[in-house]
């Protein structure tokens, strides 16, 4: 009964419910290079206007990490904004900023910084934000763990060990776990590199509770709504794989199409060994729309055939996906030097709607619900 207690009150919202009459659904995407996020109304899919989030500067806080700061940039260029989340009340806008090394927490009506958090890695990774709010996660990528942020007093209270290079950050649908896949380190040749792996955790006692071997780089992944199955990016791999997460059994493995500038790329040469990266599934688990990287293209594959009905063009590099809270749409964004842009797949139609330009380098996005109210002090929305 005491564990049932626990997990309800770790799962449910403070706030849910509380401004849904007076909110609007936003889609916040990241621009990793502008170092700045960008809003959009996901009704409309009209833009509202963006927060600077690095009004701290462009170089980092930290003296250790100023130090190998040109080195960083020299070898892998800016990254301002990697992870993102937003607070439950849809008032705080959660950062990690990439190779600043660092968590920064901002106001979203004001775009005032609040606090910032130097994490133990050469690069701030992933996040993912408690179902509460209270409890912030963040990948810690060359320190092979994820640190933990109480929200509420704005300090590390933990960390768990990840595989090597810890990157993509999930909550299970039940909130029960929080799962993170690891890269392995990418300076070093395979078989050398490192554990690549997911590692489960309990997110309140920061135990793992289990983990499971690969052996390539674990990419995106996203569960079914029943949390019986994964689908999982691995390094190099052009498509997914299905997965149990209960026995760690690999189920099936999906071939996409290589096509488009993808057509006679050596594995060595894809991006970041990411062959694709971003999946995201319907909201009632019937298709998985996965990003292929190299290739440029969108693929809606339905369950529980897995095969693909729908090949659709989007921007150069297309790096993440996101179901919107509808369940109308699949966000999708393109990073590269010709994209800069957000493709929005109609899971009905299964074809992109919409291509709105954003910031340079978008990669990582999150919706949520924002009250009016917020929007309209931030100047995203006219006054009454």
């Amino acid at each position: 009964m005491l564990v049932a207690l626990c997990v309800g009150l770790f799962a449910l919202p403070p706030s849910a419910g509380a401004h849904a009459h007076h909110s609007r659904p936003v889609l916040f995407t990241a621009n990793s290079v502008a170092g700045t996020v960008t809003l959009i109304d996901a009704r409309t899919l009209k833009k509202l206007g963006r927060i600077n989030i690095i009004p701290d500067g462009d170089t980092p806080q930290d003296p250790a990490q100023a130090a190998i700061y040109p080195f960083l940039v020299k070898e892998e260029g800016v990254n301002y904004a990697q992870g993102i989340a937003i607070s439950p009340n849809g008032r705080v806008l959660y950062v990690s900023r990439g190779y600043l090394g660092d968590v920064a927490a901002f106001r979203i009506s004001t775009g005032k910084e609040l606090w910032r958090l130097q994490t133990d890695s050469l690069r701030a990774d992933h996040v993912a934000l408690s179902p509460n709010g209270r409890r912030l996660f963040v990948s810690a990528l060359t320190a092979n763990k994820v640190q933990v942020i109480d929200t509420r007093t704005h300090e590390f209270i933990g960390s768990f060990p990840t595989g090597t290079w810890a990157h993509v950050d999930e909550f299970s649908p039940d909130g029960r776990f929080i799962y993170n896949g690891s890269l392995g380190n990418q300076l070093l040749p395979q078989g050398h590199d490192g554990k690549k792996q997911l590692t489960v955790a309990n997110p309140w006692t920061l135990t793992v509770v289990r983990t499971f071997q690969f052996n390539a780089g674990v990419r995106p992944f996203v569960f079914t709504p029943s949390g019986r199955l994964m689908f999982i990016q691995l390094s190099f791999l052009n498509g997914f794989i299905e997965f149990n997460p209960h026995t760690g059994k690999r189920l099936r493995t999906v071939h996409l199409p290589i096509s488009g500038p993808g057509r006679g790329v050596p594995p060595d040469q894809y991006p970041n060994d990411a062959a694709h990266h971003g999946i995201a599934i319907s909201n009632g688990g019937r298709y998985i729309c996965d990003a292929a990287t190299i290739s440029n293209y969108a693929a809606l594959v339905k369950r529980p055939s897995l095969r693909m009905v729908a090949k659709i063009p989007v921007g150069d590099e297309p790096a993440e996906a996101e179901t919107s809270l509808d369940g109308r749409y699949c966000f999708i964004t393109s990073r590269g030097p010709k994209a800069n842009t957000v493709s929005v797949i109609s899971y009905r139609k299964r074809r992109e709607v919409k291509r709105i330009r954003v910031g340079r380098h978008p990669q990582e996005e999150q919706e949520a619900r924002l009250p009016s109210a917020v929007l309209r002090r931030g100047g995203f929305l006219p006054p009454h």
